[in-house]
C-alpha cells in the first residue's frame, strides 16, 4: 500500500465524490454504494481488533447494535441532533467495550471468541426483552432522518456523501494506526505477545485500547445505519452478521486494509446479485469463498503489490498488510 495510493488517491477521491452524478437515475446502484461504505466502516474495526492484535472477537455486531440504538434513543426520544448523537454513539460503544474488555482480554483464542459471543447474545436478548427502551422484537420505528443546514437527508446521494466522509475518516485513522509505532506494537502483540510482555508493555491495556478503537468504529457504523433506515430491530444484529463480516475480513486478508476494502466491494455485490439464484445463492457464495481461500490464501490484499508491479521489490509480507 506504500506506493499505490500516491498515484491513485487523488483520482480515486474525485471518482468517489462524482459517483452520485455518474449513477444519477440509478438509485439501486447508489444503494449498493451506500451498503459498501457502511460495511467498510465496520470491517475496518475488525481490521484493528482481529487483523492487528489477533483478538478473535465475535461481539462486534453487539457494538454495531449499541451504536444504532444509541442514535435511535438520542434522536427520537431525547430530541438530540443526529450529528451530535452519531459521535456519542461511537463513544458509548467504545466505553462499553472497555468495560467488557477488562475481564475479556485475559482470555485468548477460542476462549476470547466464546466470551465475546456470549456478550453479543446478551445484548441481542436485551434488545428483544427491554421493550420499553428498544421496542422489543418489533423494533424501533420513526428514527428521525439526519438533517444538515436545514436540508433533510432523504435521497440515496445524500446518504452517500455522509457515509463517504465517515468512511474516509475511519480509513485515515486506521491507516495512521497501522503505520504508527502503536500499530507496529499491536501487530507484534498479535504475533508474539510473550515477547511484547517481556519488554515491559502492558499487554492487557494495549488489547483494551485496540478493542475500544474497533468498537468505536462499529458504533459509528450502527449510528449511520439507524439514520439511514429509520428503523432498527434485533434481527439486524445477529451472529449471522458477525460471520458475514468475518468472512469478508478473511477473504480480504486479516491485516490488509486495502484487501479488506476490496473484499467488502466484492461481497456486497455478490450478496446482492446472487439473490437472483435463490435458493442457491448461499451455496454459490460459499463455493466462491472456497475458491478465494484456495487460490488466494493470503487474501485479496496479496494482489495489491502484484497489480502494482511491487511483488519483486517488496517481498516482505508486512507490505501486503498495509
Amino acid at each position: 500500500m506504500a506506493l499505490a495510493p500516491r498515484f491513485i488517491l487523488g483520482p480515486a477521491t474525485i471518482l468517489l465524490f462524482a459517483l452520485p452524478l455518474l449513477f444519477r437515475g440509478h438509485e439501486y446502484l447508489l444503494r449498493l454504494a451506500n451498503e459498501v461504505l457502511l460495511n467498510v466502516v465496520i470491517i475496518l474495526g475488525f481490521v484493528v481488533i482481529l487483523g492487528l492484535t489477533k483478538q478473535f472477537s465475535l461481539g462486534q455486531v453487539a457494538f454495531y447494535g449499541i451504536g444504532a440504538y444509541t442514535v435511535a434513543l438520542l434522536t427520537a426520544s431525547a430530541g438530540w441532533h443526529y450529528f451530535l448523537a452519531l459521535p456519542v454513539a461511537g463513544l458509548v460503544a467504545g466505553s462499553i467495550a472497555v468495560v467488557v474488555g477488562i475481564p475479556c482480554v485475559r482470555f485468548e483464542g477460542p476462549w476470547f471468541a466464546l466470551v465475546t459471543f456470549a456478550f453479543a447474545e446478551i445484548v441481542r436478548i436485551l434488545m428483544i426483552r427491554w421493550k420499553e427502551v428498544t421496542g422489543g422484537a418489533q423494533g424501533f420505528y420513526n428514527i428521525p432522518r439526519p438533517s444538515l443546514a436545514g436540508l433533510q437527508l432523504t435521497a440515496e446521494s445524500h446518504y452517500f456523501y455522509l457515509f463517504l466522509v465517515v468512511a474516509m475518516l475511519v480509513f485515515g485513522i486506521t491507516v495512521y494506526i497501522r503505520r504508527s509505532p502503536l500499530g507496529r506494537l499491536w501487530l507484534a502483540l498479535g504475533e508474539v505477545p510473550h515477547v511484547v510482555a517481556a519488554m515491559g508493555t502492558n499487554v492487557a491495556l494495549q488489547r483494551i485500547l485496540a478493542f475500544f478503537a474497533g468498537s468505536v468504529f462499529a458504533g459509528l457504523a450502527g449510528g449511520l445505519f439507524a439514520g439511514y433506515t429509520t428503523f432498527i430491530s434485533p434481527d439486524s444484529f445477529t451472529i449471522n452478521h458477525t460471520i458475514y463480516f468475518l468472512t469478508i475480513l478473511v477473504v480480504g486478508g486479516l491485516e490488509s486494509i486495502t484487501g479488506s476494502i476490496l473484499s467488502v466491494v466484492v461481497f456486497t455485490l455478490l450478496s446482492n446479485y446472487l439473490l437472483a439464484f435463490y435458493p442457491w445463492d448461499l451455496v454459490l457464495q460459499g463455493l466462491i469463498i472456497i475458491l478465494f481461500l484456495n487460490f488466494l490464501p493470503r487474501g485479496l490484499g496479496s494482489l495489491v503489490p502484484r497489480l502494482w508491479g511491487l511483488a519483486d521489490r517488496q517481498p516482505a509480507p508486512a507490505d501486503d498488510k498495509a
